[in-house]
């Protein structure tokens, strides 16, 4: 019996325990982010151009995740005048609504389709860059060059 005893006593508790991991030490939390491959730029179903960006946010193991910050998107490349061209949008990904809205659990990227006024807002070679202002203040960013997907209802070129 006092065997017994003595194993209830030094057994574990019912109630839960305080998490051991900060918020601030999440070891999940992004370590860098891509321009997913998947980013481009296309003719939307009313025939509007729009900038798909794909964004995928990986933790330290190198696997996609979530995040939260401030997420900024640089349409950036040469115009057809030679000029540089940019359009940028941004996102407040701390807003958990906000946040849920732009991610694609399919992907695991967060997807973002932005319109462009006119065909004169597409660069020649566009590319994207993205930029995460993380809570902590840290800085992760990137950049890679998008496809046009140069049809609409038949046509060939962005220019029709």
């Amino acid at each position: 019996m006092a065997i017994l005893s003595g194993c209830q006593a030094g057994g574990s508790s019912a109630t839960p325990s305080e998490p051991v991991i900060q918020v601030d030490q999440w070891p999940f939390s992004p370590e860098s982010i891509r321009v997913h491959p998947l980013s481009r730029i296309k003719y939307g179903d009313d025939g509007s151009l729009q900038v798909q960006g794909r964004i995928e946010f990986l933790d330290r193991d190198g696997f996609s995740t979530r995040g939260v910050g401030t997420l900024k998107i640089i349409l950036a490349g040469s115009s057809s005048g030679g000029s540089h061209a940019e359009s940028s949008w941004e996102s407040d990904l701390n807003d958990l609504e906000t946040n849920g809205q732009y991610y694609d659990e399919v992907t695991r990227t967060y997807l973002y389709s932005l319109s462009l006024d006119e065909v004169g807002d597409v660069p020649l070679e566009p590319s994207l860059h993205v930029r995460l202002v993380l809570p902590d203040g840290r800085i992760l960013s990137d950049k890679s060059d998008i496809h046009v997907s140069r049809s609409r209802s038949g046509s060939d070129d962005l220019d029709d």
